[in-house]
């Protein structure tokens, strides 16, 4: 019996939320390290996926009908009108936007550059492409999960109501000891089972592209047109004929600005007549492009400025105006949607459709930020609410009594642009070391990341490695010096954290220098010599899309670098923006 209780005490169930890259990614960290010969401990991961098939946002969602509430404050939540979760009822609301990949999506990070560390894309050898579609990045998540056996440990179509902790002892010099209650049911027809059971650690491997973000314009609630978030988004020839206004400049907002110029780079129904249509002399699609930027001045991250007359002649199509300062009604009587004002005082009255393609926030459902330990400390503080006038109050609530009030449970109360109470590496919650979030800094190439996290994880929680040290926070997180900026704490440095957001945009080349970092901390993993000789193995040059082979854990090799600061240039130069 002793013998039994001594090897039950070396299992670790961990309950990992989501079964898209980072969640298939610690999966196979953890069953490595158990398997390694480095550790007694035997990790058993568990991943909770609600979806029926694994991939994450790399699987095609029917978008439904982009359908957008308001809650009291005049915050605009859009949600998607299509089946409920078992598809009995038709028109109900899922409890999860779509994924914002469309078929034909293609990818603005190189292939091998975005592979996991040990798994090359076999599927690249005599592929020319160097940016594939959304499909293939699917399968080769698919392949992932086969070749290491990661099927078995899904359960799909399953819905985690909520992770509460039980138990919580924290550890001197190394992983807090904590128990988690996770409950969940399946999302199957005819299934009402509610199931809890008990975890030692928790992944939320959920990712950060769940809850479409909206930015509070005053008055946009008054707006008669159409709105949509780049969420929903699935062609351009919905808009033919439309004048339409994209607020956002980032990967999603200019993707959408270049196919409704005809700059497309895939097939879909009615494909070749859009563009003939868009690329006419002149166009023949009917559709008027301006886009809503931050600032005017700032050159887009990755795509043509528009404002460049050296840019391509269908960039400089599209009109740049400032940020949206607020909507107003149209006049009584009127066919306009309202009149947009923008920062400069310019107003716009001939605008059809408002698409934000304004990215996500920050949300995790299951953990409820009113109880122990994040209704002291909480995960997401979402802004404070902006203040409205008497007048805009009075409008705010005539629209709301026109919403479906059984559709308000939609609307989050706790998603935030920000997350607060990370550890500095944004990886562990600072104050339980057992709850790790992976993949949220932006500005990264996500499935080596993830990966490189999850390892890091999965060595602390076998004791193989000390918890992450506190680092300087004068470093901003986009300087590759932030990761070597150890600083002494002569207190506890959970009991002196302040209670501010993190900032999440590491970006390139920063992101190697905290991946390096990580991999340098755990004994024996960073070998520069291997590296070496996988920089000229003979498979071909920066420009070559052939794979280089594994690299397990060594650090960041030339090619990535290179790569990676090469990573706009090759997108040009193969897809043409």
């Amino acid at each position: 019996m002793a013998k039994v209780v001594q090897a039950m005490s070396r299992t670790r169930r961990v309950a990992v939320i989501g079964a898209g890259s980072a969640g298939l990614g610690a999966a196979h960290e953890l069953l490595s390290l158990s398997r390694s010969g480095k550790t007694e401990i035997q990790f058993e991961p568990v991943l909770f996926e609600r979806r029926l098939h694994l991939g994450g946002i790399w699987q095609y969602d029917d978008p439904g009908e982009c359908t957008f509430l308001f809650d009291s404050r005049g915050g605009a939540h859009p949600i998607s009108s299509l089946t409920s979760p078992d598809g009995k009822e038709a028109g109900c609301s899922r409890i999860w936007p779509p994924g914002p990949m469309y078929e034909g999506l293609r990818t603005n990070i190189p292939r091998d550059l975005m592979c996991y560390r040990d798994f090359p894309d076999e599927q690249q050898e005599g592929k020319q492409t160097l940016f594939p579609e959304r499909a293939d990045i699917q399968k080769y998540l698919e392949s992932f999960a086969t070749r290491n056996n990661l099927e078995c440990l899904i359960r799909y179509n399953t819905d985690v109501l909520s992770i509460k902790r039980t138990e919580f002892q924290r550890q001197e010099g190394s992983s807090s000891r904590s128990r988690w209650a996770v409950t969940s049911r399946s999302l199957a027809d005819g299934a009402s089972e509610v199931v809890e059971e008990e975890f030692d650690y928790v992944v939320m491997g959920s990712g950060r592209c769940n809850r479409p973000k909206i930015p509070f314009v005053p008055g946009l609630w008054l707006w008669r047109g159409s709105l949509l978030h780049s969420a929903w988004y699935r062609t351009p020839t919905i808009f033919r004929n439309q004048s339409v206004l994209i607020v956002g400049n980032n990967s999603s907002g200019m993707d959408i600005a270049r196919e409704l110029h005809g700059k497309v780079v895939r097939h879909f129904e009615g494909a070749e007549q859009w563009i003939a249509d868009a690329t006419a002399d002149p166009p023949r699609t009917g559709v008027k492009v301006r886009q809503s930027v931050e600032n005017v001045d700032k050159d887009p991250q990755m795509d043509y400025n528009p404002k460049d007359p050296e840019s391509p002649e269908w960039s400089r199509r599209i009109e740049v105006v400032p940020k949206i300062v607020r909507i107003e009604a149209p006049p009584s009587g009127s066919d306009k949607a309202g009149t947009i004002v923008f920062e400069d005082d310019t107003r716009l009255e001939d605008v059809d459709v408002i698409v934000f393609a304004t990215g996500f926030s920050y949300e995790f459902p299951p953990l409820d930020q009113s109880i122990a330990p994040f209704g002291e400390h909480p995960i997401l503080q979402p802004p404070p609410p902006v203040k409205l006038s008497q007048e805009e109050e009075s409008e705010l609530a005539s629209v709301r009594s026109r919403q479906d009030t059984k559709l308000d449970a939609l609307i989050s109360p706790r998603a935030a642009p920000y997350m607060s109470n990370l550890d500095d590496w944004q990886l562990f919650y600072a104050y339980d070391s057992s709850l790790v979030f992976l993949g949220i800094p932006t500005s990264i190439v996500p499935f080596p990341f993830a990966q490189i996290q999850a390892r890091y994880a999965a060595f602390l929680w076998a004791g193989l490695v000390p918890p992450l040290p506190s680092l300087d926070k004068g470093v901003p997180v986009s300087d590759a010096k932030k990761w070597v900026s150890v600083v002494d704490v002569d207190v506890d440095p959970e009991e002196a954290r302040e209670e501010t957001p993190v900032q999440h945009l590491i970006g390139n080349p920063s992101e190697f220098g905290y991946l390096d970092q990580l991999l340098e901390r755990i004994h024996g993993a960073a070998d520069p010599s291997p590296a070496d000789n996988l920089d000229t193995d003979g498979k071909g040059g920066v420009d070559s899309s052939h794979s280089r082979g594994p690299e397990q854990s060594y650090q960041t090799t030339r090619w990535r670098r290179e790569r990676r600061a090469n990573g706009k240039h090759l997108r040009r130069k193969e897809l043409g923006y």
